[in-house]
């Protein structure tokens, strides 16, 4: 955990949980920084930030942070997609990542959340251009606490949820932590629910004064998760043929085949120790495993005037994720200079099987549904795919410091190794195929450079620039392996952080650039070719406050010029790509009644505008720009009464005026509503 900090008036604030501002962070050096000495644009989603948001997924936790869209395929309440600077950003939980598709783990065992723009190779190697976001689990404390709380929400939400840790032993040399939250409801589908299950127990054992194990451990359980639900831009951005609009709460499925679960379980621990005062050595490790089951009529997206084709899908998937990192710190003088030198070493496997089979189904009116007609019941699962990826990697870093000068150099080299195979059952035979495996090795050396000045006053421009690679698996049409997916990144900024006060401006222009992107083989029908590159320039300004004159603040803007800079697609060159908006805002705030007759009372409330966007990649659609509102307020009881001392109650209103929007579109004939308003009442109470 980084220390805690001491703000304006000498009030003591544990750093990236109380309050809005962050001060230091590892995101982008592996190693607590102070923000000031690092050439990077990091974002810092704080615990008091989301608790006052009432943050009910990590996507939503992000909403309010610059360079970051959250409004890709809303409505998929089990994963946390989301873009950085333009481009699908990477998931990570406490330092490592979560290599398989982003899936949501649950926010209210966080402590805080951290987004690293742009490329971030040479720490993390393969990776997005646009960056990652960096999950901080809940872990032990010396300090003896309790939380619990109750929450009523719209579509009959009911959710139950405590925290809370403290010392075992006397002398602090064993601390313990247990989060946990339940959770039923409806959706604002209809025939959906929202229901989740989960357990973070967390252990730290102090073995000696310079060494400590912390055990990390959780278990999520969404039992009955609703799909993706595509529906066509006639209809849902512009009126349908019938001069009418989707219902939002439309369901595209099959009530009475309409079974999807996703299990999610990881333990894992952080081991610490420090040899004297220059070494000190760090190794995390985790093993996750995500058991996936599928019953579901699907749309297939293939509208006519007012119906949709579907498909009765039955899939499963089971996923092992294996991680490691170890890291070598040496902190040392060189004469005038500071180095803080990082040695690493890192290795990851992932094996994992899926297999589906697909039925048909009749279809279904987008105006006028009717559930219950014929469709394949059950449904046989016909293809069994094999995957298993392994990537090692080594990296050194040194951050030297010069009197108030802070020089950032790192470089890493990867390699990583896929194997697949796909199995096929013929359900007349028995028959089940044995392919031969096919293998694709990769590997690939990145680099980052960063420089940042601290003045006197709190202000710290920087430059920087870093690199990453991405493999793709698979050939062309002449048998040829892809070549790695490769980007880069050039950023400069500012960061202002004056002293005696808990703020922090930061502002940063960039260009990044993707390379090797696949597109469709023109001349050879189902197959793939590499001659798509996307650049991303633009700039951000962000502001955080933490309990100035009474005030929370988190304020962003983002400017984002994504455009196609090559491509084999007919009148692509030049287009935006799809779902990337080149202008967003946001600001959110809260304001604390210190005195008088509103004495405890919290008020606050956002907005949040996304600009148009593109829905094809010849950008012929535009998707509108859309602004939605937030509320919150929240009143400490004890205030009214001693006997309700620690007690408090908060009320949070999302999309206040209900505004029906599409938050992105995959093309013409998949657009995705957002939610509706959202209502959620909470009585919580500390000890």
């Amino acid at each position: 955990m980084i220390p805690a900090s001491s703000g304006a008036g000498g009030a003591q604030t544990r750093d990236g949980i109380d309050g809005y501002v962050a001060q230091a962070t590892s995101a982008g050096t592996k190693v607590g920084t102070p923000l000031l000495q690092l050439p990077r644009s990091v974002s810092t989603v704080t615990r008091q930030d989301m608790t006052d948001r009432d943050a009910q997924s990590v996507r939503e936790a992000l909403q309010y942070t610059a360079g970051v869209g959250t409004y890709f395929r809303e409505g998929q309440f089990t994963r946390d997609y989301a873009y950085v600077r333009g481009f699908q950003g990477l998931q990570f939980l406490d330092g490592l990542r979560l290599n398989v598709n982003n899936y949501g783990l649950e926010p209210y065992g966080l402590e805080r959340i951290d987004v690293l723009k742009g490329p971030a190779g040479t720490l993390y190697g393969q990776g997005s251009p646009g960056g990652l976001w960096d999950l901080t689990s809940k872990r032990p404390t010396d300090q003896a606490f309790g939380e619990a709380l109750i929450r009523f929400g719209s579509y009959g939400a009911l959710q139950g949820a405590f925290d809370v840790g403290g010392p075992v032993t006397e002398d602090h040399s064993l601390l313990y932590r247990v989060v946990g939250l339940g959770r039923i409801g409806d959706g604002q589908i209809d025939f959906s629910k929202n229901e989740r299950a989960y357990i973070a127990p967390s252990f730290t054992w102090r073995i000696d004064e310079d060494t400590s194990l912390t055990i990390l451990a959780a278990y999520q359980n969404d039992p009955k998760v609703t799909v993706l639900q595509p529906l066509p831009y006639a209809g849902t951005v512009v009126p349908g043929p019938t001069g009418q609009f989707v219902s939002r709460n439309l369901f595209l499925g099959e009530p009475g085949y309409h079974d999807t679960t996703v299990q999610q379980a990881r333990i894992g621990y952080e081991f610490k120790h420090r040899f004297n005062d220059v070494f000190a050595f760090q190794q995390n490790f985790y093993y996750q495993n995500i058991q996936i089951n599928l019953n579901e009529v699907q749309s297939n997206a293939t509208p006519t005037t007012t119906t949709t084709t579907r498909t009765a899908a039955n899939q499963f998937f089971a996923i092992d994720m294996y991680q490691i990192d170890n890291r070598l710190t040496a902190d040392f003088d060189m004469g005038p200079l500071r180095h803080h030198v990082l040695f690493g070493t890192d290795y990851s496997a992932i094996p994992n099987v899926q297999g589906s089979g697909s039925g048909s189904a009749s279809p279904l009116n987008l105006y006028n549904p009717v559930y219950g007609l014929a469709f394949t019941n059950p449904v046989p699962i016909t293809t069994f795919r094999y995957q298993d990826q392994r990537q090692a990697g080594a990296y050194v870093q040194d951050r030297v410091e010069f009197g108030r000068l802070n020089v950032l150099l790192g470089a890493r080299y990867d390699r990583l190794e896929q194997d697949q195979q796909t199995r096929t059952y013929n359900v007349a035979t028995g028959a089940v195929t044995n392919p031969a495996w096919t293998k694709q090795p990769d590997q690939a050396p990145t680099y980052n450079a960063g420089v940042i000045y601290n003045f006197a006053n709190g202000v710290a421009p920087y430059a920087s620039y870093s690199q990453i690679f991405t493999p793709v698996f698979g050939t062309d049409f002449f048998g040829r392996s892809f070549i790695p997916i490769t980007g880069d990144q050039k950023e400069v900024g500012v960061k202002y952080m004056p002293p005696g006060y808990n703020i922090l401006l930061s502002a940063a222009v960039f260009d990044i650039t993707q390379y090797n992107v696949q597109t469709a083989d023109l001349l050879h029908r189902g197959y793939a070719v590499q001659t798509s590159s996307v650049e991303s320039q633009g700039g951000e300004i962000e502001l955080k406050t933490t309990h100035l004159y009474g005030f929370n603040v988190s304020a962003a803007y983002t400017y984002l010029d994504a455009k196609v800079i090559a491509t084999n697609t007919a009148g692509g060159l030049g287009k935006h790509p799809v779902g990337i908006p080149m202008n967003a805002a946001s600001l959110w705030t809260t304001y604390r009644f210190a005195e008088g007759g509103l004495r405890g009372l919290t008020l606050g409330g956002g907005v949040r505008y996304v600009g148009d966007q593109a829905v094809d990649s010849l950008n012929t659609l535009p998707l509108p720009s859309f602004t939605l509102y937030d509320l919150t307020a929240r009143y400490e009881l004890g205030e009214a009464s001693v006997a309700w001392t620690n007690w408090d109650v908060a009320l949070n209103v999302k999309n206040l005026l209900d505004t029906r929007y599409v938050g992105a579109c995959d093309d013409a004939l998949n657009c995705y509503y957002g939610p509706g308003r959202n209502i959620t009442g909470t009585l919580r109470a500390r000890w």
